[in-house]
C-alpha cells in the first residue's frame, strides 16, 4: 500500500538566485529527502498546491521540479492519483564501455596500424549486412589498435565500394576508430547499431593481439547507416575480456540534480 506524505516539508527559502532557479533548488531538496529515506519508494508526495504553499513558489515551479526528477526516473506521475517515488528500476540500466573509450581518447598513446586493405567481392554474409548483392565489390580493411605499444583492439571493417564517398576517406583516418563510439567526425552517419557478444580468439586473432588461442574476448560488431537509411559500413572489434568493464548506476545517488 502506497503511503502518502503529510505536509512535513520544512519551510525553506529557495528563491535565492545564487543557488540557481527555484525549481532546481526544490528538485534538489526532494532528491535529498529520497536519498535519506524520508520519501521511500512508493511514497506519494504532497499535492502540488500544498508544496507550492510550503515553499512559497508557484505551482508551475513545483511541476517543473517534479518533471526534472521524473526525467531522471526518481518520480512517477499517475494520472488521478498523484506523484510517487520510484524504486530502483533495473530496466532503465544502460552500461558504458569503460576501458575502451578512455584509452581511445588518449591520442598520445594510441596507434593504429593497417594490417591489410583492399577491394574484394562481398560474401553472402557480408552482403546481407551491407544490403548489397553477393559478389558486389566492397572495401575491406583490417586494423590493429595499440595502446602504450601493446595490442588493444583488432578491427575488421567492410564498406560499400563508392570511391567518392566521404565514408571511405573517413575510414582511412585513424580518428574514425574513436568516432565510431563517440559519434564525432562521423557526419555521414545517421544512426548505428552495436552488438556485444562473447568470443574466443582464433589463432590469427590471438597472434595479432599477443595472447593465446581461444582466449575469451568481447566482440563488438556494428552497422552504421547513412541518411538514406541504408547500411554503409559493417565490421567488428575484438579485444581480450580484461580490456573492457561494464558499469552503471541504478537508484538514487547523492549528486546534484
Amino acid at each position: 500500500m502506497r503511503t502518502p506524505v503529510r505536509n512535513t516539508l520544512p519551510i525553506i527559502d529557495i528563491k535565492s538566485p545564487v543557488k540557481g532557479p527555484a525549481y532546481i533548488q526544490l528538485a534538489q531538496l526532494i532528491r535529498e529527502k529520497i536519498c535519506k529515506g524520508d520519501f521511500p519508494p512508493g511514497t506519494r508526495l504532497p499535492a502540488e498546491v500544498t508544496m507550492s504553499k510550503t515553499y512559497g513558489v508557484a505551482v508551475m515551479t513545483v511541476r517543473q521540479a517534479i518533471h526534472v526528477l521524473a526525467e531522471k526516473g526518481l518520480l512517477r506521475r499517475v494520472h488521478g492519483s498523484g506523484t510517487f517515488v520510484c524504486g530502483p528500476d533495473f530496466s532503465r540500466a544502460t552500461f558504458g564501455m569503460s576501458g575502451i573509450l578512455e584509452r581511445l581518447s588518449d591520442s598520445e598513446n594510441v596507434q593504429i596500424k593497417i594490417l591489410q586493405a583492399g577491394i574484394t567481392e562481398a560474401s553472402e554474409r557480408i552482403a546481407d549486412s551491407l544490403d548489397i548483392d553477393p559478389g558486389e565489390l566492397m572495401l575491406t580493411m583490417e586494423r590493429l589498435i595499440t595502446y602504450m605499444d601493446k595490442p588493444f583492439l583488432l578491427n575488421k571493417a567492410y564498406l560499400k565500394y563508392e570511391p567518392k564517398s566521404t565514408i571511405v576517406e573517413s575510414e582511412m583516418d585513424s580518428s574514425s576508430v574513436s568516432s565510431l563510439f563517440t559519434g564525432e567526425n562521423n557526419s555521414f552517419v545517421k544512426k548505428s547499431e552495436l552488438k556485444l557478444e562473447p568470443a574466443l580468439l582464433t589463432l590469427e586473432e590471438s597472434g595479432y593481439l599477443s595472447t593465446t588461442i581461444a582466449t575469451p574476448a568481447f566482440k563488438i560488431s556494428y552497422i552504421f547507416y547513412g541518411y538514406s537509411d541504408e547500411p554503409v559500413g559493417y565490421g567488428w572489434f575484438l579485444t581480450p575480456r580484461e580490456n573492457v568493464s561494464f558499469t552503471t548506476r541504478i537508484g538514487v545517488w547523492d549528486e546534484d540534480v
